[in-house]
């Protein structure tokens, strides 16, 4: 698969209630951890879709400079679903890679793990990690064929990610595939410290 027919989709639309600040502008590594996701699609060579309905506190001249297109939700919006319905119908790439914006160890290294898997794989739907025995929707990619099923779970109201990935041809990651950490995500600020401190970890051991 062509990085050419991959789209990299940040879903930002979430209300961040149990974290009470919004998620995507957390501090990291001095910038805002959005900005830090945006960084890390661009550098896999691939173009980049953030969707967000709270676009005052995002910094937008920035996306612009760096060519990333930025779209509210244009469907009716009821959580994750109606953004991957909107980045469906606004790209036109065969493959979307959709993660959420609260994912701090995403990096240029565990996109292009994620995308080398296709390469080994003939016919599939949605390429998935897991982690701890459960599986990690939101740093996935999904063929375009699987389209119609979103559209029909946002029309229907059946608004469980995992509920339409059952029905999909899954190729599941292994544990161990990915960096442990990549698919961390941080909705409080407990889990927010955590990832804080793990970074700090990180950043010792590489001095």
């Amino acid at each position: 698969m062509s990085k050419r027919s991959v789209c990299g989709v940040i879903l930002a639309g979430g209300a961040s209630r149990r974290m009470g600040t919004p998620k995507e502008m957390l501090d990291w590594g001095g910038q805002p951890l959005i900005l830090h996701l945006v960084k890390s699609v661009l550098a896999a060579e691939i173009p980049c879709l953030v969707i967000a309905n709270q676009q005052a506190r995002l910094p937008v001249d920035t996306f612009k400079e760096m060519g990333v297109q930025l779209s509210a939700d244009i469907v009716f919006s009821s959580g994750p679903i109606s953004g991957f319905c909107t980045a469906f119908r606004l790209r036109r790439e065969e493959v979307l890679l959709f993660l959420s914006c609260d994912l701090p160890f995403v990096d240029q290294a565990q996109i292009d793990l994620l995308l080398a898997k296709t390469e080994q794989l003939n016919c599939w739907d949605a390429v998935v990690p897991e982690t701890e025995g459960r599986m990690q929707p939101l740093f996935a990619l999904y063929h375009r064929r699987t389209q119609d099923m979103w559209e029909e779970a946002h029309h229907s109201g059946a608004l469980r990610i995992t509920r339409v990935v059952e029905k999909l041809r899954v190729n599941m990651l292994p544990e161990g595939y990915l960096d442990y950490w990549t698919t961390f995500n941080m909705n409080t600020p407990e889990e927010y410290r955590h990832a804080l401190q793990e970074r700090k970890r990180r950043d010792a051991l590489s001095s």
